[in-house]
């Protein structure tokens, strides 16, 4: 959210309540006059009934759980419209299909897909509406001088100045800075960017008696550990809020959590910026679709099976040992598509490997069986691998696994790929695989969905996946 005050979060989560229980009634509205007017296109809406309000309600429920999970009402002064926006969709989408979900629990069977079309554009629209009014309306009232935070600066350096330079370019954000602390005595009195140098480091608690700031952001080095904790724990015995503009951690972590274990103070240290309610949703439409894809293509399965057995005999299933996330071993399973012996004869192949790295690729591999030519090109001999979706050991959408042998001649910077949960597609599969012969080319395209990672990216990827395997590029 925009601001910070208890008042306007409560009121920021009512109003995210409201737009969704809004965006149904539109939606049903909208499904009524498609109706009217296209009966013979548009199914007859489901009628009102209790249980469609009780789960119209839990609905927005579950838009305010899913604003809350991506901190829409957390401290975000330094918000921008395009952040409201990008989070909007994420919403929207998850929203959408959960409400899909709680109808399903709820028998609501009289719902049509055109419903829940309607109503992703609905709240989607109604939510991008009502955050460009708020966001304008908090700086609209940040302009005339209220809801605005008087702040107090420590530090006089080059990372000062280009604080003070971002806070004044972006009066709309409410900070008044109400003066600057520095190490160097020689500089009491003086001025950066027109704000005031009022004290030292060691004045700090009799400058929070005077100035009353609502808040400290500290722009010194962290290199001088010292001096910071002394000034974190004098904003302590007042309870005021310190934030901090740090060099110390550079560009590479994106996460940063401190932990009270048993009295031991830990600092982890993320370097995968993945939620863990977004992987928790990601796992739910794992199981959900691996089970759904299982159900539709038994029949296609049993026939793969058959038709393998009777032209080679067993064993139908290839036993495929690959590394899994943080490089433990996995083994899964996918149809055998070559001979029985293909390990022992690949070691004769070795020259002929047409892939720079420690991945093995011949366009003629003369251990592929005629089916399994077919299987491979319209990638039908990854099918079982729903099984280990199903199971855990991998995802719909992930980096793909590397074998255990060729992990071992993985560079340091490659491993970083199983950092993440492996997957049965990704980015390197829908961007052309029989066009990549530099396993280094491969290796970036799977740091590049594991450091862009939404559930957005997912669907994009999924929904890319299908036309590639129907035109059989995918492989």
């Amino acid at each position: 959210m925009i601001w910070r005050s208890s008042f306007n979060s409560r009121f920021a989560v009512i109003a995210d309540f409201l737009t969704a229980v809004l965006g149904f009634l539109v939606s049903y509205s909208i499904w009524s006059l498609l109706y009217m007017h296209y009966s013979p296109t548009f199914p007859k809406p489901a009628p009102v009934s209790l249980t469609f309000i009780i789960w119209a309600v839990v609905s927005g429920y579950i838009y305010v759980f899913l604003f809350k999970a991506n901190k829409a009402y957390s401290y975000q002064r330094f918000t921008s419209l395009s952040t409201e926006y990008s989070i909007v969709l994420r919403v929207a989408a998850i929203g959408s299909l959960l409400s899909l979900a709680a109808a399903f629990f709820l028998n609501l069977t009289s719902l049509r897909r055109t419903f829940f079309i309607l109503l992703f554009f609905d709240v989607f629209i109604l939510y991008i509406l009502q955050k460009s009014l708020l966001y304008y309306f908090a700086q609209q009232v940040r302009k005339a001088g209220r809801n605005r935070r008087r702040v107090l600066v420590v530090g006089t350096g080059e990372r000062t100045e280009q604080f003070l330079s971002v806070v004044k370019s972006n009066f709309s954000w409410g900070l008044d800075v109400v003066g600057l602390l520095s190490a160097d005595p020689d500089m009491l009195n003086k001025e950066i960017k027109g704000i005031p140098v009022i004290g030292s480091f060691s004045q700090i608690e009799e400058i929070i008696k005077t100035v009353n700031p609502e808040e400290v952001i500290i722009t010194i080095s962290t290199k001088k550990f010292e001096q910071i904790r002394d000034i974190l724990e004098s904003c302590d015995k007042v309870g005021m809020n310190v934030r901090l503009y740090s060099d110390f951690f550079g560009h590479i972590t994106k996460r940063v959590q401190v932990d009270n274990v048993f009295g031991l103070n830990l600092i982890s240290f993320g370097f995968n910026e993945q939620s863990e309610f977004e992987l928790f949703l990601k796992r739910i439409f794992d199981i959900i679709f691996s089970l759904l894809f299982i159900f539709l293509l038994s029949p296609i399965l049993l026939t793969i099976a058959l038709v393998i057995y009777f032209q080679d005999g067993r064993p139908v299933l290839y036993r495929w040992q690959v590394m899994g996330r943080n490089r433990k071993p996995v083994t899964s399973w996918k149809f055998r598509t070559m001979v029985r012996n293909a390990d022992e004869v690949k070691e004769k192949l070795l020259t002929n490997n047409e892939m720079t790295g420690p991945m093995f690729k011949m366009t003629d591999d003369p251990r592929i069986l005629p089916f399994g030519r077919f299987l491979r090109k319209f990638s039908l001999d990854e099918l079982p691998q729903f099984f280990s979706v199903l199971k855990g050991d991998l995802s719909l959408v992930g980096p793909r696994p590397p074998l255990q042998t060729e992990f071992r001649e993985f560079d340091l910077w490659h491993r970083r790929k199983l950092s993440v949960k492996p997957g049965m597609t990704c980015l390197w599969q829908v961007s052309g695989r029989n066009g990549i012969n530099n396993f280094d080319d491969w290796a970036r395209l799977d740091l590049e969905y594991i450091d862009n990672w939404s559930l957005w990216l997912d669907f994009k990827i999924l929904f890319k996946t299908i036309p590639a395997v129907i035109r059989g590029t995918g492989k």
